[in-house]
């Protein structure tokens, strides 16, 4: 073979070769290509669906602690959960020994944000020492609320023993947005039958809302008073409790005294008064003061309030002074007869006799340090020997009108000897279920359910002062409880007769129709309204809200309010009750029906002249702007 040929096999080798390899690699990416990209398609999906994931489970946990934080947030309404928590907190500086001439807790400043919104309460001027202090703040961590300490400023007036500190507080509650309104901050009961500071077994109302004893069951706190009890087994025999829990002391309680859940957040539940020992052992609030500037004070002298023959015992102690100048003697000047102080210890004691007269009798306690006689401290001491307790006087209205399905509401008042503070409400037995009383204001509510059987009902009203020898009152109303007959009660028809207008009521409920005119009063349910102008179209009646109107055809429930009454200054005049004017004919008027009663017949009585209607009027396809009165017959609408 030539080279020629040699050649050109080799060029046509070589060029199959290339065509080979760059062949290969067109078929590799055409073929490959499609594969690759649902490759990285399925590797994308698959990393979305990683975050998707992610997300669920972020989105889960986030629903899953506003759950838990609805839970113990305040009231969704600002003005309750404010009133509600300040009392709360009020509660339990109680408890813990807080007080002061010028103690007191006041609402603080309030913040509404689009996911939240916060309350604070001020504890102002208020004298505890150091043990009280360290129980409100674990009491405070361990309850189940949403809220925080947002400033605290605490004064020691001495450095030795245990001192009356002066505290300021502030608090804050948060509501989270979408929460629930209710009537009370934690839930509550009452007791059903008296204790007395010894007993460990006690019964309570049923309230769902409180623990029960299944599997798993775990010990609950309640409040009584002042007193912090630890419910450890719950039986159909009644709570068997621990008195006198977290330092609180056992007291007496009486029949249907509120009980008050105390809920504890899980996991502060193994947390104990206790762990709080060195707090107050090291005592952190007293400052170290080098040189000691020594101000000798009489501590324990405290003016007391008696009754006829009690007697009186207090010790009286001698705060930050120097002891290098000796123990303190204490002696007393310008007592009462029969009083007297131990020298060394600083004891008083009083017995007056029971026939003392009622009124204030002091003495003046001074104590003088061995090492400084001439220094004399000295304090004023009254004792109040009071009058006997009077009963409070209880004022409410003695007969009531509640609809069915209509909320109701009625306040009961009382006065007293003592402070207003102090009065406690309740309801006597055999009260309707669910009807209640605001223990502190004496407001009822009651929302009675559609199926609730109408009729009379007797309830009695208690009140309860907070005298050392505690008082009672009660009073009785009596409630007319009826189906919704202002909704069953529809303007059926009004007809004019003789130039006067009537107005067509018709009771569906009790088959009654009322014919009433300009000037008389619409009495249906809780409705009292006077009629001031009939038309062919409509009637329009006036109440203390204002100008209602009432269409052809339309329940009286379902009126509208076209004019609300302008707000009034309160005046010395006593408003009078509306009265109906006196029959044309010179017929006696029947009395009036009392609220939501329906009467058995019409209020006025027709004209015996005027022909009967025996068919509706058509209806216009619009009210006249003015309309007069026809002097064609009466023309009423069909019942």
């Amino acid at each position: 073979m030539d080279d020629q040929k040699r050649t050109k096999l080799l060029a046509a080798g070589l060029g199959a070769v290339v065509a080979v390899y760059f062949g290969r690699s067109i078929v590799t990416n055409w073929v490959m290509g499609p594969i690759r990209d649902l490759e990285r398609k399925v590797a994308t999906a698959e990393s979305q669906a990683e975050k998707l994931a992610d997300q669920e489970i972020q989105l889960n946990v986030a629903q899953r602690n506003l759950k838990d934080w609805k839970a113990i947030s305040l009231p969704g309404d600002l003005d309750s959960a404010q009133r509600l928590y300040r009392e709360w907190i009020f509660d339990l500086a109680r408890q813990c020994g807080f007080s002061g001439s010028g103690f007191e807790v006041v609402p603080g400043a309030r913040s509404a944000q689009k996911e939240y919104s916060t309350v604070a309460v001020e504890i102002k001027k208020a004298e505890v020492d150091l043990q009280g202090l360290a129980r409100f703040l674990y009491l405070f961590d361990q309850s189940a609320l949403l809220h925080r300490i947002t400033g605290m400023k605490v004064d020691s007036p001495g450095a030795q023993g245990n001192p009356r500190l002066a505290v300021t507080l502030t608090v804050e509650g948060m509501s989270v947005t979408g929460t629930e309104n209710r009537a009370e901050l934690l839930p509550r009961t009452r007791l059903a039958g008296g204790i007395d500071d010894k007993v460990q077994l006690l019964k309570a109302l049923p309230n769902e809302m409180f623990p029960v004893q299944p599997e798993g069951f775990e010990p609950f706190l309640v409040r009584l008073d002042r007193e912090l009890l630890q419910v450890v087994e719950v039986s159909d025999a009644g709570w068997k409790v621990v008195r006198g829990y977290a330092g609180t002391k056992s007291a007496v309680h009486a029949d249907e005294a509120t009980v008050e859940l105390f809920p504890v957040l899980w996991d502060r539940r193994e947390k104990r008064l206790e762990d709080y020992q060195a707090l107050v052992s090291s005592s952190p609030f007293v400052l170290p003061a080098a040189p000691k500037t020594w101000s000798p004070k009489l501590a324990g002298v405290s003016d007391r309030t008696i009754r006829p023959g009690e007697p009186v015992s207090l010790t009286a102690k001698l705060d930050n002074a120097d002891p290098e100048l000796g123990t303190a003697s204490f002696a007393l000047e310008d007592a009462a007869e029969g009083m007297s102080i131990d020298a060394s210890t600083g004891q008083f004691t009083w017995t007056p006799v029971e026939s003392l007269e009622p009124g204030k009798y002091s003495a003046v306690v001074a104590a003088v340090q061995s090492g400084k006689p001439d220094q004399k401290i000295s304090s004023k001491l009254t004792i109040t020997i009071q009058e006997q307790n009077v009963a409070p006087k209880i004022t409410v209205q003695s007969a009531a009108t509640v609809v069915l399905g209509r909320e109701f509401s009625l306040q009961a008042t009382a006065t007293d000897d003592g402070p207003a503070e102090s009065l406690k409400y309740s309801l006597g037995g055999g009260a309707p279920e669910g009807l209640g009383i605001d223990a502190r204001t004496g407001l009822l509510k009651w929302m009675p359910a559609r199926s609730f059987t109408p009729g009379k009902y007797d309830i009695t009203v208690n009140v309860t002062d907070g005298g050392r020898d505690a008082k009672s009152a009660s009073a009785k109303i009596a409630l007319d409880v009826q189906d919704d007959y202002a909704a069953m009660t529809t303007l059926t028809g009004t007809v004019s007769r003789d130039g006067t207008w009537f107005a067509w009521l018709r009771n569906r409920g009790t088959g009654v129709t009322l014919k009433l005119k300009v000037g008389e009063t619409v009495r249906i349910s809780e409705i009292a309204a006077e009629i001031t102008e009939i038309t062919a179209r409509h009637v329009r009646l006036k109440d203390q809200a204002g100008i209602w109107k009432l269409v052809l055809g339309g329940a009286l429930r379902e009126r509208v309010l076209e004019a609300p009454a302008e707000p009034v200054t309160p005046v010395t005049e006593t408003p009078q009750a509306a009265v109906a004017p006196a029959e044309t004919s010179g017929a006696p008027e029947p009395p009036a029906p009392a609220p939501g009663v329906v009467p058995e017949s019409p209020t006025p009585a027709e004209p015996p002249a005027a022909p009967e209607p025996t068919a509706p009027a058509p209806a216009a396809p619009a009210e006249p702007a003015a309309p007069a009165e026809p002097a064609a017959p009466a023309n009423p609408a069909a019942a």
